[in-house]
This record gives structure tokens, sequence and C-alpha cells, in this order.
């Protein structure tokens, strides 16, 4: 089995990349890897930070085995946090205290688990301001549907961008289920351009009627976590076009026997009701 494909299937369980499905052949044989992934992110936003671990999982669609029972910590100059498992939440672990990142400022992750110990270090960029999505009529439908979110190339400012639309609270929609009224999609500013990128399969439109409430929140990352998911974008969205990617080792910045990657990530946040069109023009970041 490839060790690669199954890495990637284990991280999108926690990362929602927007885009078409390859199918994939899967070797029947199962992989024995007792490696630790890792999923966690410090934001400059005060609430509980959280890190979730797990296995790697053995073929897609399958839940990954959690890891439970770990000691975990995260320190600055002058901050130390301690983290526990969540109740009821196998491999989720939360920090104790409400807290928020600083910008400019590194970042320790230490893991101690089963005497498997794991670290990482991650430096907290600075938040930026952002030109808000644009959306147009989708036909005659009555919805809108996005058009912009953000440029796909900046040799200087790589960002991700978490784009949530909620239109539970307009009528007509108030007793649909939850995966019925609310979206959420991921998109991302590199400092590279790519030519599986620019000729990556069509993503799929998604619909919201007016009066959905739009979130758009942009993360400032560094430029080795931007190399982090552009490996990642390229063995899947970026996968079934013109040009596919080679495979590739993931790039990490945890020790140990571990995989994923710990970041610091600096959120910028706008919100909007979708009731007006704003004239589309060129963006930039």
């Amino acid at each position: 089995m490839n060790r690669r494909k199954i890495l990637l299937y284990l991280l999108l369980t926690g990362i929602a990349l927007p885009g078409c499905e390859e199918q994939n052949d899967w070797d029947e044989k199962a992989l024995s890897d007792n490696s630790i992934v890792v999923e966690g992110m410090i934001t400059n936003e005060t609430d509980y930070q959280t890190i979730r671990l797990t296995k790697v999982s053995e073929a897609p669609g399958v839940d990954p085995e959690t890891v439970s029972g770990a000691e975990i910590l995260v320190s600055a100059p002058d901050e130390l946090y301690k983290f526990e498992e969540e109740p009821g939440q196998p491999g989720t672990y939360r920090s104790k205290v409400r807290f928020a990142g600083k910008q400019l400022r590194t970042y320790t992750l230490l893991i101690n688990h089963e005497n498997n110990v794991i670290t990482a270090k991650a430096a907290m960029p600075v938040a930026r301001e952002f030109v808000f999505l644009r959306y147009v009529k989708h036909g005659s439908t009555g919805l809108f549907r996005l058009v912009w979110v953000a440029s796909t190339y900046n040799a200087n400012r790589p960002a991700m961008y978490e784009v949530l639309l909620d239109w539970s609270m307009v009528n007509g929609y108030e007793n649909l289920p939850y995966h019925e009224t609310h979206a959420r999609l991921l998109y991302y500013t590199l400092p590279t351009l790519d030519v599986s990128q620019v000729f990556a399969p069509v993503s799929e439109n998604v619909l919201f009627p007016p009066g959905t409430h739009i979130t758009e929140k942009r993360f400032s990352i560094t430029d080795s976590h931007a190399a982090f998911l552009r490996a990642l974008l390229s063995e899947t969205n970026w996968q079934g076009g013109l040009f596919n990617a080679a495979s590739a080792n993931l790039p990490t910045n945890l020790s140990g026997n571990a995989r994923g990657y710990f970041s610091a990530c600096a959120v910028t946040t706008r919100t909007d009701i979708a009731r007006t069109i704003v004239p589309l023009t060129k963006g930039n970041d």
C-alpha cells in the first residue's frame, strides 16, 4: 500500500479541502506504521486551542485509530499551557485554559506518548487585512455562488482562507439538516505557482440563498507551512487535472516518529450577510 496516500487520507479527515474526488486503486495489504499523526494549530484568537493525535489510517474511508494517554505541553517565553484529552473525544486534546497566541512569537510543542517524544516549533506570522470574497447570482435560481476568494499566488504573503456559510436561519431553510444549510471551504495563497495548480480539476460550486451569514478568515502562514500545504494539495485537490504532480514525501516540522504539521497562525476575520452583489474587481492579498 502506498504510505503517502494513506497519510494524505488521514490528514484530510481533519482538513476539508474543496475539489473533485478521484478514484484510487488500493493495495489490499495493510501497512504497519506506528507513526503518530499530529494535527494542531495555535491561533491568536482567545479560545481553547486543540491538538489531535491519531495513527496512520490503513485505508480510505476508515476512521483512523486515535491516540490516547499522551502528555502535551505548548510553550513560549513566559508561557506554558497544558493540554488534556477531551472526555468522550479520544485523541482530541484541549488546552486547560483559553489563550491567544502572540504574533511574532515562536511556540514549542512537546508530546510524550509511551516514551515516544515528539517536538516541533512554529513561529506565528503577523496578521494582515484582506479583500473580502466576491459572489454573484447563479443564473435565475435566486441563489448566489462564490467567484473569487483569494489570489492563488503571492511570493511574500502566503495564507490560508476559511469560508463559513450559514443559511440555517433563512426562511424556508430552518428545518433542514445541518449539512444542507452550512458549508466550509478552504482556499490558499501560496508562494509558488504550479502547473498542476493552474490546471487543477474544477471544484463544485456551493450555492447559497440571500440572507446567508458569511464568515471569512485569513490565516497568515509561514513558508514552511505553505510548503506542507502545497505538497498536500499536489497529492489531493490538484490530482485528476491535466498535469498531475509526482508523489513526494510530505514535509513536516515534527521530530520523532510523527507525521503531519504543527502551526501557529495569526487570524483576521471579516463577516457579512449575502444580500448585496458587490461588483467583481481584481482582488489583492
